[in-house]
């Protein structure tokens, strides 16, 4: 009986080390959050926070523990341009669960943006606050975007709502591996350039389940990305989902692009591919499909002259246009303005049909210089130039 006993004795007291040990390292390793509340930031949107902010960000980016830095809900957190350094000593999650809001005042001279995160690898940003640019005040002088990633690897945004940007809303720049997920950003329909979603120089990209409508391309892909795929997007008002515009600055670089299951309602145009005169470079093996539209002026743009009056050299080819339905309140539905001298190369169209929003009109196409292959239902006619590999 004794035996027993202390058998038993000693099984509790591994149990209960067991147990405090398993404790220890949780304590040791658990996610500390730094709430910009206990940095002494009012959130009542009257105070300037921006201080409170960059003080909660220094401490959490010394963290090794992959902290969580929150803005808690109920709280209205007025930010005076920011700028978030890497890199940090290990993961960082950011919360918005309240709002965040820049002053309803012309706040800086300078071209720059209300948040910048620079060089900051694994960040995710999340929660279901606002961030709102306050924008109507700059919209004469459109100089100054809302939210800007640059050089962030391993990037994840998901659930923030941004509306009323100066300028653009959320840029990406050299950010690889990145995942959008369920945003939703908002501004006027005639708000002037506050695209949505911009991005360049990216690769590796996820962009889902978002709703965005502005007063410009609620998506615009520019150069130097590449294996992005876009789908699940609600895009209304605004200028639609952009590859472009390339070739103005710099060469253009961007290939292996999918749009797929989205819609598109009130906008300028649907899908579209704009380049500048005088540019180099290609855009090259881009698949849109499964897009609904409704009530688009021009559904279907590929543009090698934007901008301008003279034709871009920036060569445009392996394009799929498939399934793609809707309406139109312009008689032109596609418009195919493609160069003499770099035409538009191996373009497929396949089940692309399109009406009138109106009762009794008929739709048309306009093209120019392009080479390709319709197969499937195809309205309206498209008078391609047959398939073209090289030239």
């Amino acid at each position: 009986m004794l035996l027993i006993d202390v058998k038993s004795f000693i099984q509790a007291a591994l149990t209960i080390v067991g147990l405090c040990f398993l404790f220890m390292i949780k304590f040791a390793t658990a996610r500390h959050v730094y709430n910009v509340v206990d940095y002494q930031a009012a959130g009542n949107g009257r105070t300037d926070d921006t201080q409170a902010f960059l003080k909660a960000w220094n401490d959490a980016c010394e963290d090794e523990r992959s902290p969580i830095l929150r803005f808690p809900s109920g709280k209205n957190f007025l930010i005076n341009k920011i700028r978030l350094e890497g890199p940090c000593r290990s993961n960082i999650s950011i919360e918005v669960h309240g709002n965040i809001t820049a002053p309803n005042k012309i706040w800086t001279k300078e071209t720059t943006n209300l948040i910048t995160f620079h060089a900051i690898d694994n960040l995710v940003v999340h929660g279901w606050g606002t961030i709102d640019g306050q924008g109507a005040i700059w919209w004469d002088c459109f100089k100054r975007n809302l939210l800007e990633f640059v050089n962030c690897q391993n990037l994840v945004v998901s659930h923030v709502r941004l509306t009323n940007s100066p300028n653009k809303h959320l840029v990406f720049d050299g950010c690889n591996n990145l995942t959008v997920h369920g945003v939703t950003i908002m501004a006027p329909g005639d708000s002037p350039n506050t695209d949505g979603i911009v991005m360049q120089g990216c690769q590796q990209v996820q962009i889902t389940r978002s709703k965005i409508g502005t007063g410009d391309d609620c998506i615009a892909i520019l150069t130097n990305c590449s294996d992005v795929d876009v789908s699940g997007i609600t895009c209304g008002p605004g200028h639609g989902i952009s590859i472009g515009s390339l070739g103005k600055d710099s060469e253009a670089v961007v290939e292996r692009i999918h749009v797929h299951d989205s819609t598109i309602f009130q906008a300028l145009t649907g899908l579209r591919i704009k380049t500048w005169e005088g540019g180099s470079g290609f855009a090259r093996n881009i698949t849109f499909e499964r897009i609904q539209m409704m009530d688009l002026i021009t559904p279907i743009v590929i543009d090698q002259s934007y901008g301008t009056m003279q034709l871009s050299d920036v060569a445009i080819s392996e394009i799929t246009f498939r399934d793609i339905n809707g309406t139109s309140t312009e008689e032109v539905v596609v418009k195919l303005e493609c160069s003499t001298s770099v035409p538009c190369t191996n373009l497929t169209f396949e089940n692309i049909i399109f009406a009138r929003a109106a009762i009794n009109k008929t739709v048309s196409a306009t093209i120019q210089n392009a080479y390709g292959t319709t197969n499937g239902t195809i309205i309206p006619i498209l008078p391609l130039a047959g398939r073209s590999t090289n030239l």
